[in-house]
C-alpha cells in the first residue's frame, strides 16, 4: 500500500500533467518536405507518416502543445492556429535587454545532444552561476554533483531499473480502473507503456538512453532533508540559471522530472552519492544540442492585471 500510493502522488502531481487543447497544431502540406524532423523532435511522437500518401500529420490527442515541431522546422510547415510561429531575430543590433529577453525565449529543453563532452572550463563557469544564485535567507545550501560520460550511462541503466517498476503499477488492471477518469488514464494505455518499458530495457543493455539522451553531462542539484524550506526553490532557481548560462555557451540542456521519481528511494540515492540527510531539488542534462531551432515557441497568454 505505501509503494502504491508513492507512485499515484508522483505520477499524478509530477509526471503526468493534465494538458488541456489551447492551441491547434497543423501541417500545411503544400510547404512540408516530407523530411521527418519534426517526428524526430516530438517528445510524446504524436507525429506520423501515412505509409500511403507520405503525408506527416499531427495527432492533436495527444499532443503537448511545446511547439518544438514548429521552431525545429526549416519550411515554416508547421501552424498554430493557423500561422507559423516567429521567426527568431539575429542577435546583432539588440539592445542589452533584447539579447537576454532573446536568450531567455530561445532556451528550450533539448533531447538530442552530439557526443563532445563539455569543456572543463565552460562546466566550471556553468557551476560558478549556480553558487552564485540568490537562496531564501542567503542560506546558500544547494549542492551540485555532476555526473559525465561514462556515469551517465550508468545512472540511466541503474534509474532504468527503477523506473520499471513503475510500468508494472501502470499495467495493472485495477490501478488503470482507480485512474480511468484522471490525467494518468492516457498514460496507461497498453501500448504507450509497454512502448516505455522497451526502452527502459534496452537502457538495461546500454542500447538506449530514453532519459538523458546520451547526453554528456548531468547535474544533481540538492538540498538539506531538514531545516531547509525553501530548499526545492533554491535549486529551482539556480538549475534555471545554470541552464541559461549553459544555453549561452550554445550548449543544451534539459529537465528530467523521471531521474527525480527513480531517485525516491534512499538505496537507488546512495548508489550515486547522494547523502541520506539530502533531497533532490532538480535534475538537468547538459550537452552540445544536435538541433537547430529557427522560431519561437507559442504559449498560453498570461492575463496580467495591471494598477
Amino acid at each position: 500500500m505505501k509503494t502504491s500510493t508513492l507512485f499515484r502522488f508522483d505520477l499524478e502531481e509530477q509526471l503526468f500533467p493534465d494538458y488541456n487543447s489551447l492551441m491547434e497544431f497543423t501541417i500545411d502540406q503544400s510547404k512540408c518536405t516530407r523530411c521527418g524532423i519534426c517526428m524526430k523532435e516530438c517528445p510524446p511522437k504524436t507525429i506520423r507518416r501515412n505509409n500511403e500518401t507520405k503525408e506527416v500529420r499531427i495527432f492533436q490527442e495527444n499532443c503537448i502543445e511545446c511547439s518544438h515541431c514548429g521552431m525545429v522546422c526549416p519550411e515554416a510547415a508547421i501552424l498554430v492556429d493557423g500561422e507559423p510561429l516567429p521567426l527568431i531575430p539575429d542577435h546583432k543590433d539588440l539592445t542589452d535587454y533584447e539579447i537576454a529577453d532573446r536568450l531567455i525565449r530561445t532556451k528550450r529543453s533539448i533531447r538530442k545532444y552530439k557526443s563532445a563532452p563539455l569543456l572543463q572550463e565552460d562546466l566550471e563557469e556553468i557551476l560558478k552561476t549556480g553558487e552564485l544564485t540568490a537562496t531564501a535567507s542567503n542560506s546558500q545550501q544547494c549542492e551540485a554533483l555532476v555526473l559525465q560520460g561514462g556515469e551517465v550511462a550508468a545512472a540511466s541503466a541503474m534509474m532504468a531499473r527503477e523506473l520499471l517498476k513503475l510500468t508494472d503499477l501502470l499495467r495493472n488492471p485495477l490501478f488503470r480502473l482507480l485512474t480511468r477518469k484522471t490525467s494518468i488514464a492516457r498514460y496507461t494505455d497498453p501500448r504507450k507503456v509497454n512502448s516505455f518499458s522497451h526502452a527502459l530495457k534496452m537502457a538495461l543493455k546500454g542500447k538506449a538512453d530514453p532519459l538523458f539522451f546520451h547526453a554528456p553531462a548531468l547535474v544533481i542539484l540538492t538540498y538539506p532533508k531538514k531545516g531547509k524550506r525553501f530548499g526545492r526553490s533554491d535549486c529551482a532557481l539556480a538549475g534555471a540559471h545554470m541552464m541559461l548560462s549553459a544555453h549561452a555557451r550554445r550548449l543544451g540542456s534539459c529537465m528530467i522530472g523521471f531521474a527525480e521519481i527513480a531517485l525516491r528511494k534512499k538505496s537507488t540515492r546512495k548508489e550515486l552519492g547522494i547523502p541520506a540527510d539530502r533531497r533532490i531539488g532538480l535534475i538537468f542534462t547538459l550537452g552540445y544540442a544536435d538541433q537547430n531551432y529557427y522560431r519561437y515557441p507559442k504559449r498560453k497568454h498570461w492575463d496580467g492585471f495591471f494598477s
